[in-house]
């Protein structure tokens, strides 16, 4: 998560496919690009210019971030789920883009759920792929929680999978903050998981809209 120039919050969720160094190495290129690519006013000689909005700066990171990886390592076949968002804090709304990765789950305030669907495909895998935008807008008291595939396919000792039926009521528990809703999410997968290994990566992410 990070401020944009305007005031504006960005946030940021991503899964790279494959595991290891290599998959590390190339979710730091794509995290440094969808950064970059979000806020060209840095690089920008003009600084007075016109500021971007929303839906101008999410299509131009994910394209460019798209085209970049598929045209210099499309012989790696190397590609990542992503979930791209701009909160606008003064009004809730959020505009985003789902390219492939798990639906966002938005908790309202009276504990209905909301999900925020994919967009669009994988992020980096073809070019020219093409990405549609959504606006939701997120009331006092909602908290948006995206999270990676890692999550509902953690497994226990059993072979069981944790599964989005275990984790769906709990994001319906009425936390007060999100540190303790995230605290509590985690600690019911360790119970879950047990001593047995880790399959996946555990990534969370939560926002709420103070009261």
């Amino acid at each position: 998560a990070f401020m944009l120039p305007e005031g504006n919050l960005a946030v940021v969720i991503a899964d790279v496919c494959g595991k290891g160094v290599g998959a590390a190495l190339f979710m730091t290129l794509f995290r440094s690009l969808i950064r970059s690519a979000t806020i060209p006013d840095h690089f920008a000689r003009e600084k007075n210019r016109p500021i971007s909005s929303p839906s101008k700066r999410l299509l131009q990171a994910i394209l460019l971030t798209n085209d970049y990886v598929f045209e210099t390592h499309g012989d790696t076949s190397m590609f990542a789920t992503v979930f791209f968002g701009i909160l606008e804090p003064a009004t809730g709304n959020f505009t985003y883009i789902n390219g492939g990765n798990e639906a966002p789950v938005l908790v309202r305030k009276n504990g209905t759920l909301t999900l925020l669907d994919p967009t669009g495909p994988v992020v980096g895998a073809m070019a020219n792929a093409e990405f549609s935008l959504k606006e939701v807008s997120i009331e006092k008291g909602d908290t948006l929680v995206a999270f990676t595939d890692g999550i509902p396919d953690c497994k226990s000792k059993e072979d069981k999978f944790f599964g989005k039926e275990r984790l769906f009521p709990l994001l319906q528990s009425r936390d007060t903050t999100t540190a303790r809703l995230l605290d509590k999410i985690g600690g019911q997968l360790q119970e879950f998981t047990g001593d047995s290994e880790q399959f996946d990566d555990i990534t969370l992410l939560a926002v709420k809209r103070q009261d």
